[in-house]
């Protein structure tokens, strides 16, 4: 039983999502409060937004006082029958996710959901209440990442796995994926632009023109999955265009929030060519997304009286408006219900600022309420400036035929790989070219945390119920459970298998890195939690942060390396099998060090 439920910060019910057993439970749970009748009902349909409310305004109640009045809200709450109920939030929006799964795997999901959820529609989670084209995406999603994550070893480690292919068809791929980006460049709206292509789940390549924002690992893996998405059910349409909201790489002053065109067009079975397209001005997306997380930072230190802080926190505000306003004068909009919208959400900024300056004068709390009843004003003219500058897009469906005869000219240069491509997507490749080198070796996952890529013998992706599909999956968890509390490197055994883990850095020039002291997340208190993994916040990148905080996070590479053998392998075969492996898979990839160094 599952499901998940967004409130806003009215306790207003925006989306739900349950699967039967769980609205069968939920709706059996509203008759016997009396909130519904016992007669005739659908329990696919019937249950309505106002019953869910009345069902959990109490908790939702408990959860507002324990994070505004003492900055210490619920993370999760066990129940009897195993049943588990995790909270996040994300500006202000309350996210539950009820299931029978562990605390820590449902934790993990309801992040992947914000990470869904902010992909779709920006800042703006609002839009998903009235939306129905959006909630349906984002039901279809985690639908996806659910099924994946039981049976595809890269959903499990949030990395996606790297086609492995010769030169020759490297080069085919990019010539045509190089093409296809300089025909959309003959656009004048469309010089900021990339050319992907997945072939099943697989990443194989990526071509980007000069001026485009680079793309982060968690906004390849989404893409990966978006495409996943749109061909499960009835199958992807010959071309499927939508406005997604990538959030790049974050040594970029742009990151966060860089609306995209995206075009994903299905060639052959199992190959995708996505076309991105940067859409309007990146940096007044990247201000306005900054300023929605700078208003909410105000709403919650009002809440808790901390005056203390107010003052920072509105000198940031302050900052984030400035800019944004300098990239609306370089703006040019000939549309009336733009011109109005800027116009109300100046005057409302105006009238705001002069509220908090009147306040930091007087320092009367008093003036408070006077702030707080102007605030959700310049909040919803926020979002309209944001809808109609960065989230709409009126030429979504123009220049379809352009992109329908990219991808017809994409087809025609790779129908000569056509089925060795076919091939490929149901297997990379498989062990047995590796059982001659290393004996005993039964499977190896080794992740690029970078690139965010996996290298990884296959597996058979319609059974999640073998041995080794169970023990993988239990290795993995276990392997974060150790991380989190500060081990890069562990070896154990069962019964059958002998495991080992290992995570290491690496300069720019190949050579191992020791940071002095490994953090221990499980005794540190930090904001949102960190889970390992890259969709519900990078993990890694903040692990490089606080390993080496005086060196640029940008010259420090991570890696990671799982490795399964037969029960019967000794402890040193294991690692001598894993020095050995790191220098092969470098052949293979060429940015592989050397892990068992850090031992």
């Amino acid at each position: 039983m599952e499901g998940v439920l967004i409130f806003d910060q009215n306790n207003d019910l925006l989306y739900q999502n349950f699967n039967d057993a769980m609205r069968a439970k939920m709706t059996k749970h509203a008759i016997d409060l009396g909130l519904m009748e016992d007669e005739g009902r659908n329990v696919r349909t019937d249950l309505d937004s106002n019953v869910l409310i009345q069902i959990f305004s109490p908790l939702i109640a408990s959860q507002r006082i324990m994070m505004c009045q003492f900055d210490n809200a619920y993370t999760s709450v066990q129940m009897e029958n195993n049943l588990n109920l995790v909270f996040d939030e994300f500006l202000g929006y309350l996210f539950i996710q009820i299931s029978t799964k562990d605390v820590d795997q449902v934790r993990r999901e309801l992040g992947v959901c914000i990470s869904l959820l902010k992909h779709i529609c920006g800042p703006n989670i609002y839009i998903i209440k009235n939306d129905t084209k959006k909630s349906t995406l984002l039901t279809k999603l985690i639908s996806t990442y659910r099924k994946l994550y039981r049976i595809n070893q890269g959903i499990l480690v949030e990395a996606i796995e790297q086609l492995l292919v010769n030169a020759d068809v490297k080069n085919t791929v990019v010539t045509a994926l190089q093409a296809a980006t300089e025909k959309l460049k003959q656009d004048p709206h469309s010089q900021r632009s990339h050319s992907v292509m997945f072939v099943g789940n697989k990443f194989l390549s990526l071509y980007s023109s000069r001026q485009a924002q680079a793309l982060s690992p968690a906004d390849m893996l989404f893409l990966n999955l978006f495409c996943q998405t749109l061909d499960r059910g009835e199958g992807c349409k010959r071309i499927e265009s939508h406005v997604l909201f990538l959030q790049g790489c974050s040594n970029q002053a742009t990151s966060g929030c860089i609306p995209h065109i995206a075009h994903i067009s299905k060639l052959f079975d199992d190959v995708f060519l996505v076309l991105l397209i940067e859409h309007g001005n990146i940096n007044l997306s990247g201000n306005l997304y900054d300023v929605f997380f700078a208003l909410q930072k105000l709403r919650i230190l009002q809440m808790q009286m901390d005056v203390e802080n107010l003052r920072p926190a509105f000198d940031s505000l302050e900052s984030y408006m400035k800019h944004t306003f300098d990239s609306l004068k370089k703006i040019k909009y000939n549309n009336p219900d733009t011109d109005d919208a800027v116009k109300n959400f100046s005057g409302r900024w105006d009238n705001l600022r002069k509220r908090y300056n009147d306040f930091f004068k007087a320092s009367d709390n008093a003036l408070i309420v006077k702030i707080e009843s102007n605030m959700p004003m310049l909040v919803e003219s926020l979002k309209e400036v944001f809808k109609l500058l960065c989230a709409e897009c009126n030429t979504l469906e123009h220049g379809l035929q352009r992109v329908s005869d990219i991808a017809d000219m994409v087809e025609e240069k790779l129908t000569e790989v056509f089925n060795f491509l076919q091939v490929k997507s149901q297997k990379n490749f498989s062990m047995g070219s590796y059982l001659e080198d290393f004996p005993g070796l039964v499977h190896f996952i080794h992740i690029d945390r970078n690139n965010g890529r996996i290298v990884a013998p296959g597996l058979d992706q319609e059974d999640s119920t073998n041995v080794l599909t169970e023990r993988i999956w239990s290795m993995v968890e276990l392997s974060r459970t150790y991380l989190h509390k500060g081990h890069m490197s562990m070896i154990w055994k069962d019964i059958t298998f002998s495991y080992g883990y290992f995570l290491w850095f690496e300069d720019a020039n190949g050579t191992a890195l020791k940071p002095k002291e490994f953090p221990d997340f499980s005794t540190i208190s930090t904001k949102p939690q960190l889970i390992a993994g890259i969709l519900a916040g990078d993990y890694y990148q903040r692990l490089i942060e606080t390993c080496f905080p005086r060196t640029a996070p940008s010259k420090i590479r991570c890696y990671e390396l799982y490795c399964v053998h037969l029960g019967l392998v000794t402890s040193t075969n294991v690692l001598e099998h894993c020095r050995r492996l790191a220098v092969t898979i470098t052949d293979l990839t060429g940015c592989v060090g050397n892990p068992i160094d850090l031992l």
